[in-house]
């Protein structure tokens, strides 16, 4: 019994580990925005420090009994990156949306095909190339929040933001059909499965309508002020993710539709970011945690596989700049600014949100090497470049240290 009582391992609580490692992140993060670092290395230090590079208290075993915690804020996040699409200027801004597009379909291409002049098979470069599209939502809400920043390439990228991921599923669809029916375990054709996976974004798609739909009724049919409508949205967004978690379907594209929703849909005043902002900067740090306990820094130290990383890494920011030219809005100092601050990608589990821990392994080992390494420089390197891009635009507003 007095072992017991006096045993450490009561400090191992998975809630408590959770607790600590948000608690650790937060303080560090807080102490290096004293001296204008961004805040969110205190998750990656937290996160090198307790996870597998560290301590090893944060694992997938003991973040997989939180999984719908980490969904939550997931969703929390991505549906403020929906919330800020503004689609008719997308579609009538001419050029500069044109030029958004082409510089999402452009990084993904670029790193498909530096990957395979590298060695990688072209099924898995494309596969790759497909994930890479997208930007990661947590890294540049979270930078400009932190920075308070806005103006016309900041309110571009945040469109980017949405653009990406959109774009990113429908291809990662395609690829992902392609890959399962071509591997060894295939058990189905290309159609079968790209029926399947477009099945899960229509029905993604339709469970966003229909929670949207459950949050205008109730707000109308109460007469809720806009001051009390968050719980209300809150109350909404768990329905969509929660049906999207039995249903398999694509929380990513509902939870992102969500936002467009309320942003071009909703007429109504909206103030839910103020509300919502406590909860969100949590779900950042909370998210970057996770991604940074389990990085595998040890990708980083085979010579071919940096080499490649590096490599692809720069190729999306040089596609990125390149693809912004035909845009008349912005400066060049707004375009490099512009190309440094959507140097971030996702993961596979970050694109399907609710399988968030579960990395698929259809690829080959050296593919799954690259892959690695390149999650790894994104969580060292990222946070700073688009924090960089965001005051080399000369948009952000944040006051000195407090």
């Amino acid at each position: 019994m007095n072992d017991e009582l006096y045993s450490p391992f009561w400090l191992l609580s998975p809630l408590a580990v959770l607790g600590a490692g948000l608690m650790v992140a937060l303080v560090i993060g807080l102490t290096l925005q004293r001296f204008r670092i961004p805040k969110l290395y205190g998750a990656v230090i937290a996160g090198l420090l307790l996870g597998a590079n560290g301590a090893g208290f944060i694992d997938r075993a003991l973040l997989t009994q939180f999984q719908e915690l980490l969904n939550g804020a997931a969703a929390l996040v991505l549906f403020e990156v929906g919330r800020k699409m503004d689609l008719a200027w997308l579609l009538r801004s001419g050029r500069q949306g044109a030029s958004l597009l082409l510089a999402t379909l452009a990084r993904g291409a670029a790193a498909a095909v530096t990957l395979g002049l590298f060695g990688l098979p072209w099924g898995a470069s494309i596969f790759i190339g497909s994930i890479l599209i997208a930007v990661n939502p947590v890294i540049h809400s979270s930078m400009v929040a932190d920075e308070n920043a806005s103006g016309t390439s900041t309110f571009a990228t945040s469109n980017m933001v949405g653009l990406s991921n959109f774009v990113a599923l429908l291809a990662l669809g395609i690829t992902l059909a392609w890959t399962r029916s071509h591997g060894q375990d295939a058990d189905s054709g290309f159609w079968t499965e790209l029926m399947r996976q477009g099945g899960k974004l229509v029905i993604g798609a339709l469970i966003a309508v229909l929670s949207y739909g459950v949050y205008a009724l109730a707000t109308r049919l109460c007469k809720v002020p806009a001051t009390l409508r968050p719980g209300m949205l809150l109350a909404a967004l768990l329905i969509d993710l929660g049906l999207c978690s039995v249903m398999s379907a694509s929380a990513l594209l509902s939870l992102l539709l969500m936002g467009v929703l309320l942003r071009n849909a909703e007429k109504r005043d909206n103030v839910f970011q103020a509300q919502l902002k406590t909860a969100q900067d949590i779900g950042y740090v909370l998210l970057f945690l996770m991604s940074a306990a389990l990085v595998d820094l040890q990708a980083l130290l085979h010579g071919w596989t940096i080499v490649a990383a590096l490599t692809v890494f720069a190729v999306r920011i040089a596609a990125t700049r390149l693809a912004l030219w035909p845009g008349t809005a912005w400066d060049m100092r707004k375009q490099h600014a512009m190309a440094l601050s959507m140097c971030s990608l996702v993961s596979y589990g970050g694109l399907v949100v609710d399988n968030t821990l579960n990395a698929y392994t259809g690829l080959d080992a050296t593919s799954t090497a690259v892959m690695g390494a390149l999650l790894a420089l994104n969580v060292l390197l990222a946070p700073g470049l688009t924090w960089l891009g965001l005051h080399l635009a000369g948009e952000t507003y944040r006051g000195g240290a407090q």
